[in-house]
């Protein structure tokens, strides 16, 4: 408690309060669009960088070009552990509790996070592991997941608000505690799928195991939004001003997003 209240101190309240109400709106209105429009295009919608996003631009108003290039380049490592955990998840959902599912996710995430940060951080690197890692996570997910099974339409707000302030919680304490952190903790954590945990708790308590497997199949291809937005900014951050490299990045995710959301009503009956 004594850590966590020295690192909240470094910033006005004013500023910590911002951080966690932006990320929450964002967060909320998109787990919101996850329980309307259904698994196949709310698990692609899930992909926006609705943590990424605030905690990266917050992190460029206090550290170094270089630093958020490198943390970039990290946090594209950590979205090689990321496909994991959405495997681990569809892969013992059917057959676990909602939080036994995720406790088993979150252990194979640690796993492979530890073993992806041995690489190199360099943005090609970075982009060869996790093509590799979506195309054996999007496979083996395939032999678990029920595509044919809908979320229902209404969820509860509170949920949603909860899930929000959370994340906003998480990228206040990891932005603040940057400097602590290194450009490698803080890169690795501000990509912990905190939002996917979030969401598919809340799918696998309301809809079922079906529902959830399926949401987070979609969501496999749907990390491809949050990979192309750390590849951009760690490609750009280092040569370009901040809101510069951050508006190619969000642009290059919200392009593959909406490819991936074209290419799912595309191929619906």
């Amino acid at each position: 408690m004594t850590m966590l209240a020295s690192i909240f101190s470094q910033i006005p309240l004013e500023a910590l309060a911002v951080r966690m109400v932006a990320t929450a709106v964002v967060v909320i209105a998109v787990s919101w669009a996850v329980g309307v429009f259904g698994p196949l295009v709310g698990g692609a919608l899930a992909g926006l960088p609705v943590i990424l996003g605030p905690g990266f631009y917050f992190l460029a108003a206090q550290a170094s070009e270089a630093f958020v290039a490198q943390a970039a380049s990290y946090a594209l490592l950590s979205l090689c552990a990321t496909q994991f955990f959405l495997l681990a998840y569809i892969v013992v959902a059917g057959r676990a509790s909602p939080w036994i599912a995720l406790g088993f996710a979150m252990a194979t995430w640690l796993l492979a996070a530890f073993s992806f940060q041995l690489f190199p951080a360099r943005p090609l690197i970075g982009v060869i592991l996790f093509i590799a890692a979506t195309g054996v996570c999007f496979r083996l997910g395939a032999k678990f997941a029920t595509h044919q099974a809908p979320l229902k339409r209404k969820a509860g707000i509170a949920l949603f608000a909860m899930r929000g302030m959370f994340a906003g919680v998480l990228v206040a304490l990891i932005t603040t505690a940057a400097g602590w952190l290194g450009a490698v903790g803080a890169g690795l954590l501000l990509a912990f799928p905190i939002g996917y945990a979030l969401v598919a708790l809340t799918v696998h308590q309301k809809y079922g195991a079906a529902s959830v497997t399926a949401l987070l199949h979609s969501a496999i291809l749907g990390t491809v939004s949050l990979a192309g937005f750390c590849s951009a900014l760690a490609l750009t951050a280092s040569y370009l001003p901040s809101s510069v490299a951050l508006g190619i990045a969000m642009t290059t995710s919200v392009l593959v997003t909406f490819g991936l959301v074209s290419g799912v009503q595309f191929r619906r009956p």
